[in-house]
């Protein structure tokens, strides 16, 4: 559990734990690399284009851009072994061990432990996107209700490490064509270029279309949301968001009398919900 309190006042309302000091910096590094990737390489997909010169003379010309491309990409690769160090860590301290100490620790148990992380993907995920169509689509009134992270976070989650696999291994392979050709055969260069820009390409898609629209643009966050910067979120944004983690978390705070409906509940005639 972290050290911070579940939940804290800051100008009368009420905030909800989401991120520890670590993780937000990690976030930190993830962002402003992955957007320095992104305007460095982007204009050397598509140097035919009028941006394409004016956003490299902003680095001061390819070459310079290219070595700040090169400096990011060392910085997200490290990024990324530190992150899975940093799982794996977190994990046996916190789960593992006291499972070890009392005499728990099986392969099965072990197993079922990975299998139900918060960010790992389940059934009620399915359930969820599926219940989501369904309201989108005008066959229900019941939204789904959002536990600690909803599907939509898990896809923002997990995403990069596909990303990381495809750009980065072909980003290495790039690095220097001649040494790479000296090792491998040439298919494999040509594989990892097309590989390396269309997946970058993808990733920008990703990022700024998927990702920035639910943590800045949606009507439920915008104009975005500040558990990345503070380590916290609104209680409003926790019941549009994660009804489910809000509701456990103020059960086990004592306050269940002070919870707020769920989003999309009305009053009923009698004073309660609908």
């Amino acid at each position: 559990m972290p050290d911070e309190p579940r939940i804290r006042t800051v100008d009368g309302e009420r905030q909800f734990f989401r991120f520890t000091v670590n993780q937000r910096i990690q976030h930190g590094i993830l962002a402003l690399s992955v957007v320095m990737l992104a305007l460095t390489g982007m204009p050397l997909k598509f140097h035919s284009r009028p941006w394409a010169e004016p956003l490299q003379t902003l680095f001061g010309g390819l070459e310079s851009a290219r070595v700040v491309h090169r400096v990011f990409g060392v910085i997200l690769l490290v990024l990324f072994f530190f992150h899975i160090v940093y799982l794996v860590v977190v994990i046996y301290k916190d789960q593992v061990k006291p499972m070890q100490r009392e005499g728990r620790l099986t392969t099965r148990n072990l197993v079922m432990l990975l299998l139900t992380q918060p960010l790992v993907p389940n059934l009620k995920d399915a359930k969820d996107f599926l219940a989501l169509v369904k309201y989108l689509t005008f066959l229900t009134r019941e939204r789904p209700l959002g536990t600690r992270f909803t599907w939509k976070e898990k896809a923002d989650y997990w995403a990069p490490f596909w990303g990381m696999v495809v750009i980065g291994g072909s980003g290495v392979v790039l690095w220097d064509i001649e040494f790479s050709s000296a090792w491998t055969a040439g298919w494999v260069v040509n594989l990892s270029l097309i590989a390396h820009s269309e997946e970058a390409l993808l990733a920008a898609l990703f990022l700024f279309l998927w990702h920035w629209y639910n943590v800045h643009f949606s009507r439920a966050v915008f104009p975005m949301s500040p558990a990345f910067l503070t380590g916290y979120m609104p209680e409003h944004m926790m019941v549009e968001e994660h009804y489910e983690e809000y509701a456990a978390v103020m059960a086990g705070e004592g306050l269940t009398d002070e919870m707020h409906p769920p989003p999309g509940a009305t009053l009923d005639d009698e004073g309660g919900t609908s």
